[in-house]
């Protein structure tokens, strides 16, 4: 198996790779939580994640409005 292919591999859920990739997150987490403690690796955890999403996302107003248009209600329905 190539590169390219065990990192797509890695990303989709079901396959073994992705079990690998999710053990080597949860050891990482769970290794910053007993060293540095849990609030501390929560908010590197929040950082990552505003992180990638900068990163990642290329409409970030688009994005935002779908994800914020799945918790609005409109009730006059």
């Amino acid at each position: 198996m190539d590169f390219k292919t065990f990192i797509s591999q890695m990303l989709t859920p079901g396959t073994a790779p992705c079990t690998i990739f999710g053990v080597c997150v949860g050891l990482v987490f769970a290794v910053l939580c007993l060293t540095i403690g849990v609030g501390k690796s929560l908010l590197i955890g929040l950082f990552c994640l505003v992180g990638a999403f900068l990163g990642g996302v290329k409409d970030k107003g688009a994005f935002l409005r779908r994800v914020l248009g799945v918790f609005h209600r409109d009730d006059s329905i």
